[in-house]
């Protein structure tokens, strides 16, 4: 082949990653994912106590508090694809992807190493020039260097990228990495890359060096200079700059080894760059953490605003210790009747939810769209759990307490579980965008990885989600009243309650809603769009009806759960329509529940059909003393539940709450029922 005739003929490029061995690969998972998790959490409470602690209102933190930031992005740039791949058979990206991986990874690569130039720039005015350090690193100044860290970090990669997108690659595609990085993706190139070597290696290598040694000179001078003439305070300046040379250190060092000569194979590679891409934004978190004692001041003060016993006292307020549900209704007579309504809707959406994941359990249905629907049964059957049985608790007793641990328990499942099935949604728009729009590579692409790796995702961004939004709400004062006009613990009546100015925790919370329902919304806003566009071009109407035909029943649950989040959670605060969304809440912890199975069955011939096979497994064709048989059993089975449910769940009531107490209304409709019953 003459390379002047050579074209860009390569669509994917594919990983050879850590290893080919499946068992170690579902090990490398969960430890990278560990890692992952951990990187997040110690990032997110570095930036989370920059910006809640006064006390860290420094340009020190506040450079440290960008660096966590920055952090977190570099990882999520490879870390993510990394984890999918070990639960995948095939470890590929497109070429435009490997392209756009390169400059988000230099992006905030180069961004870093002008950053810790920025700080170690901070620690020098900090002890040369004491007295004039505020009036020298102030506000304009800070976020004048911070942009120009990041400006400076965008150069270098559009650098990089533009070297690369001009090199002609028609093969091989198998990149010896587990992601993409320009000293490995220019020896795919069909060309001579000698040059192109040379001036990534000034782009990046010397440039590294260079920036290398003018900062350890520059702590070599801070040091000498706290030695010679620093008296008070020399030990936290000592750690200070410490931690500093620490991270200085374990970031600049891979990336001299891997990026410093003209590019060549060496066994550490690998070893080299998980060093600098995953470990390091691990590691920094921890190291500015265990010799800076402010910070680890503000993060233990931090921590200890979560629990209920340590908070301090305000004024001659007493602080609460559990909180009162005001339920759906204050009127004594409709207790007994709600409690009846919502046990039967609590029961159809067990039943529902159950017959539905039975069926789609069945042969025929094991595809990626009914395992996603599997785990949306699931969810709306914990969400339905979390809520209905305190709920029905509540119909049935006086005093309806919920302790402060029992309310900032039940808060983090209800946002855990309603974040999880926002994404998890959006998860099924892109199975549903792969189905049509790329449906010959449907199942290399959705396999049984891919799917149980993004329901993880799902999973582990609700978690993270709740969590935050959790030990937010619960590090306000609560110092009375302790009535939530609600019937179970959310995030808007709660914030009601504080003592303090919530106006920072409003913002939050509407923040909180744009990435939990607006992001996962607009992707799939997008997905649909290529959908459509993908139907439109069928030729038959009738192609086109059933193509359409398998999105519509997600669109409508989309539209509902959507809905409904968006107009509770952007006015927390507001109480002018408080009743109004007491109703909006029932509807999407209660009422979806039970509708999703109905919704995605009515329309689904597939489930529709495995249903039917069902039930004539259990009621023979043509043997009617069976099926008279069986729809007596059927019948006293519903009787029995009912007849057990109007005594045990009052059982259960007491012992959770105490009250062995009951109205006299109660007696007597529960005498009602139990004759009823026991006479039908």
């Amino acid at each position: 082949m003459e390379l002047e005739n050579c074209t860009n003929t390569v669509k994917n490029i594919f990983f050879v990653g850590f290893t080919e061995n499946t068992m170690l690969q579902y090990v490398l998972f969960a430890t990278f994912l560990i890692i992952y998790t951990m990187t997040w959490l110690g990032n997110v409470t570095i930036i989370t106590t920059v910006i809640i602690d006064q006390e860290l209102h420094k340009p020190m933190y506040f450079f440290l508090g960008n660096l966590a930031l920055i952090d977190l992005s570099e990882s999520s740039v490879t870390l993510p694809k990394m984890l999918w791949d070990f639960l995948s058979e095939y470890k590929s990206i497109s070429f435009g992807g490997c392209i756009a991986q390169i400059f988000f990874f230099h992006f905030t690569g180069g961004a870093v190493v002008f950053l810790l130039t920025v700080m170690t720039l901070d620690r020098y005015v900090a002890v040369h020039k004491p007295l004039q350090y505020l009036n020298i690193m102030n506000y304009d100044v800070c976020l004048g260097l911070v942009a120009g860290a990041w400006i400076g970090g965008f150069v270098h990669s559009i650098v990089q990228v533009a070297l690369i997108i001009q090199l002609p690659f028609c093969g091989p595609n198998l990149l010896d990495n587990f992601y993409c990085d320009f000293p490995q993706v220019i020896k795919l190139a069909c060309t001579d890359i000698y040059v192109i070597e040379l001036l990534m290696v000034s782009n990046s290598g010397l440039l590294m060096i260079l920036i290398f040694i003018v900062l350890i000179v520059s702590h070599v001078v801070i040091l000498v200079k706290i030695r010679a003439h620093i008296t008070q305070g020399k030990h936290k300046a000592f750690s200070t700059c410490g931690a500093q040379v620490a991270v200085v250190s374990i970031h600049f060092v891979p990336c001299i080894f891997i990026y410093a000569w003209p590019f060549k194979k060496f066994v550490t590679d690998k070893a080299m760059s998980s060093l600098y891409t995953i470990i390091t934004p691990m590691l920094n978190p921890i190291i500015y953490t265990l010799r800076n004692t402010e910070m680890k001041n503000a993060i233990k003060k931090f921590l200890s605003n979560m629990k209920p016993t340590e908070r301090p006292e305000l004024g001659n307020h007493t602080l609460l210790t559990e909180f009162v549900l005001s339920g759906l209704s204050n009127h004594p007579e409709l207790q007994n009747l709600l409690f009846f309504t919502f046990c039967l809707i609590y029961t159809f959406t067990i039943t529902g939810n159950l017959l539905f994941f039975i069926a789609t359990v069945h042969p025929n249905l094991h595809i990626p769209m009914y395992f996603f629907l599997r785990v949306l049964s699931f969810l709306d059957v914990s969400t339905a759990s979390i809520v209905v049985p305190k709920m029905l608790v509540n119909f049935l007793s006086e005093e309806r307490r919920i302790s402060y641990v029992g309310c900032a328990t039940q808060l983090y499942f209800v946002i855990f579980l309603g974040a999880t099935e926002c994404y998890l949604l959006a998860a099924m728009a892109y199975d549903r965008y792969v189905a049509i729009c790329n449906p010959l590579r449907y199942a290399i692409i959705m396999n049984s990885r891919a799917c149980f790796f993004l329901v993880l995702l799902s999973c582990a961004s609700g978690n993270v989600v709740s969590v935050v939004q959790t030990v937010w709400v619960f590090t306000l004062p609560f110092c009375g009243p302790n009535k939530i006009n609600y019937f179970f613990c959310d995030i808007p009546p709660i914030i009601m309650l504080s003592c303090t100015d919530t106006s920072f925790y409003e913002k939050q919370t509407i923040i909180a809603t744009v990435l939990v329902i607006f992001t996962p919304f607009c992707l799939i806003l997008v997905s649909y769009a290529c959908i459509i566009s993908s139907i439109l071009k069928i030729s038959s109407a009738e192609g086109r009806r059933k193509t359409f035909s398998t999105c519509f029943s997600h669109l409508i649950v989309v539209t509902l759960y959507y809905g409904s989040g968006t107009l509770i959670y952007l006015q927390p605060k507001s109480s002018n329509s408080q009743d109004t969304k007491k109703i909006i809440a029932l509807f999407y912890t209660v009422i979806i529940p039970t509708l999703n199975p109905l919704i995605y069955s009515l329309r689904n011939k597939e489930v529709k059909g495995t249903l039917t096979v069902l039930r004539k497994i259990f009621i023979a064709d043509g043997d009617k003393s069976a099926s008279a048989q069986t729809d007596v059993l059927v019948n006293l089975s519903s009787l029995e539940t009912c007849y057990t449910s109007t005594t045990m769940l009052r059982l259960l009531a007491s012992f959770l709450t105490g009250d062995w107490t009951t109205s006299a209304q109660g007696c007597l409709a529960k005498l009602y029922f139990l004759g009823s019953l026991a006479a039908s």
